[in-house]
C-alpha cells in the first residue's frame, strides 16, 4: 500500500512538471516571434481571443508568463502598452473584426461556449492564438 501510495505522488509530481509552472515558450522559439513585430492592434486582438479560447476550455491555459515577457519585450520595441493607449479604436476594430473571423471560422461563439475543439484546430493549424494556449 505504501509502495502504491508513492508511485502515485511520484505520478502527481510528474505531471506537475510536465504541465509546468513556467511558460510553455519562451521568446526565443520561432512560433513566437511574429508575436513581436505584430501590429499593436493585431497583436492585442490575438492576446485577447487567446484569453477567451483558455477561459472556456478547461484543456488549455492561457499563458500569462508568455503574455508578461512578450509585453516587456513589445516595449522595449516600441510596440508595447505606450504604443497601444494611441491605438485603441485600432485595437477595438481588430479585435472585433478578429474575434468574428474566429467564430466564423470555427461556428462557435466566444462567450460560454466550449471552445476546446476550436482552441485544437488552432493547435493543429500552429496559429499565433495556439502560441499562447498551453495544454493541461
Amino acid at each position: 500500500m505504501m509502495i502504491r501510495s508513492g508511485a502515485v505522488c511520484v505520478a502527481l509530481a510528474l505531471a506537475a512538471c510536465a504541465t509546468g509552472s513556467g511558460p510553455a515558450r519562451d521568446l526565443a522559439d520561432p512560433a513566437v516571434k511574429p508575436l513581436l513585430t505584430m501590429p499593436t492592434p493585431a497583436y492585442y486582438a490575438t492576446q485577447t481571443i487567446a484569453a477567451q479560447v483558455a477561459q472556456n476550455c478547461a484543456r488549455y491555459r492561457y499563458d500569462a508568463e508568455l503574455k508578461s515577457a512578450l509585453n516587456e519585450r513589445r516595449n522595449e520595441l516600441g510596440r508595447g502598452s505606450l504604443s497601444a493607449i494611441a491605438q485603441r479604436n485600432g485595437i477595438e476594430l481588430e479585435t472585433d473584426v478578429s474575434q468574428r473571423s474566429f467564430t466564423a471560422k470555427h461556428g462557435v461563439t466566444l462567450l460560454g461556449a466550449d471552445l476546446c475543439p476550436a482552441a485544437d484546430a488552432e493547435v493543429l493549424q500552429g496559429s499565433l492564438i495556439s502560441v499562447m494556449l498551453v495544454p493541461v
